[in-house]
């Protein structure tokens, strides 16, 4: 009587630690894909982005930051600006489908932080510095 007391107990142990593990939400990919990051030149391809990533860059009065996405799926934000300061660039919700290549003025000389936030999101951003002549 004890033992299948214990087997029982034990069957409905692992059956509870079973559908536990399977309807607990799954951790989303944050990130599947590459990341470039040289100096003045931030891109990033992926099959899967979840959150954000940013790159700095120091960037001289009358530099131009080419810009250009092709979002395959998902929704992106983009931000171009200095720490403490409003964007000299923003884009919210590109939604996919949504493809842009642009250049951005650079105001003042500084540290400018590019940042990409997604959601579900697949596709290709980048952004590339061109000096002023």
């Amino acid at each position: 009587m004890r033992k299948k007391t214990f087997l029982i107990a034990a069957v409905s142990v692992m059956l509870l630690a079973a559908c536990v593990l399977f309807f607990l939400p799954r951790r989303e990919t944050l990130f599947d894909g590459d990341r470039i990051s040289h100096p003045g030149q931030f891109a990033l391809r992926f099959d899967r982005m979840n959150g954000a990533d940013s790159e700095t860059m120091a960037l001289q009065a009358g530099d131009a930051l080419r810009v250009s996405w092709k979002i395959e799926s998902g929704y992106v934000d983009i931000r171009i600006g200095m720490e403490g300061e409003e964007p000299i660039y923003r884009a919210d919700h590109r939604p996919a489908g949504d493809q842009e290549d642009f250049d951005v003025e650079i105001p003042e000389t500084g540290a400018y932080t590019v940042t990409v936030s997604a959601r579900n999101a697949k596709g290709l951003i980048e952004f590339l510095k061109t000096e002023n002549e």
